[in-house]
C-alpha cells in the first residue's frame, strides 16, 4: 500500500491525437454549384441565340464610332477577384434593349460572372470603399451578375453605394434558385418595356 506521505509519479501523458474539425458548410453550395452549371450551359446556347443580335451590334458600334466594338474594363467581384467585364460601347439604341450588356455572356461562360447576382464595381469605388464591399467569406460563390436585384430596383454606379451594397447583402443572404428565376424573369419583363435597367457599364 503507499505511504500517504510520499508523493507517486503519475503516469505519462499519452499524445492525443486531435481530429481536425469539418468545415462548415453552407447548405446551399450544392444548389449554388447547380446555378453555376445552369450559367455556363445557359451562356452557351444564348451566345449561339443571340449570335445575329451580337453581329449587328458590332456593325452598328463600327459604323458610329471610332473606337473598338468592345469595350473591356476592369471590375471587382465581391470576393476582391478582378477580371475584365465585356460590353458594347454606349450607344442609345444599344442601351434601351440592354444589347450592350450581352457581350458579358462571354464574361459567364468563362465562370467570371452570374446572369443574376450583385454588380461588380468599379475599381475606384473598391480602392475608397473596399471594406464594405469586399466579402472574404463569399469565396467565388456569389458571382457577379449580368443584372441583379440592386438594378432592378433602379440602383445604378451614380446611386448611394451604401443602398446598393444593402440590397446586394439582401440578395445573398436570401439567395434561391427561385430568387434567381424571379429576377430573371422581372428582368425580361423590363427589357420588353424599354425599362432603363441601370447598368453600370
Amino acid at each position: 500500500m503507499p505511504s500517504p506521505g510520499r508523493n507517486q509519479p503519475f503516469p505519462p501523458l499519452q499524445p492525443v491525437e486531435h481530429s481536425r474539425a469539418a468545415p462548415i458548410r453552407d447548405p446551399r453550395d450544392r444548389s449554388f454549384a447547380l446555378k453555376h452549371t445552369l450559367d455556363r450551359v445557359g451562356a452557351a446556347i444564348a451566345l449561339v441565340v443571340v449570335a445575329p443580335i451580337l453581329l449587328v451590334a458590332a456593325v452598328a458600334v463600327k459604323l458610329r464610332t471610332d473606337g473598338p466594338v468592345l469595350v473591356r474594363e476592369r471590375r471587382i467581384a465581391r470576393d476582391g477577384r478582378s477580371f475584365t467585364l465585356l460590353l458594347f460601347p454606349p450607344l442609345p439604341l444599344l442601351e434601351r434593349w440592354a444589347i450592350d450588356q450581352l457581350p458579358q455572356l462571354v464574361n459567364v461562360l468563362r465562370g467570371e460572372m452570374s446572369f443574376v447576382g450583385p454588380r461588380p464595381e468599379r475599381p475606384e469605388f473598391v480602392e475608397l470603399f473596399g471594406g464594405n464591399l469586399r466579402r472574404p467569406d463569399e469565396p467565388r460563390r456569389v458571382r457577379p451578375g449580368i443584372t441583379g436585384w440592386s438594378q432592378l430596383r433602379g440602383l445604378a454606379a451614380h446611386a448611394p453605394l451604401a443602398e446598393r451594397v444593402r440590397w446586394d447583402d439582401w440578395y445573398v443572404e436570401n439567395w434561391s434558385l427561385w430568387l434567381d428565376v424571379k429576377i430573371a424573369l422581372m428582368t425580361v419583363r423590363d427589357v420588353c418595356r424599354g425599362v432603363d435597367l441601370a447598368s453600370d457599364g
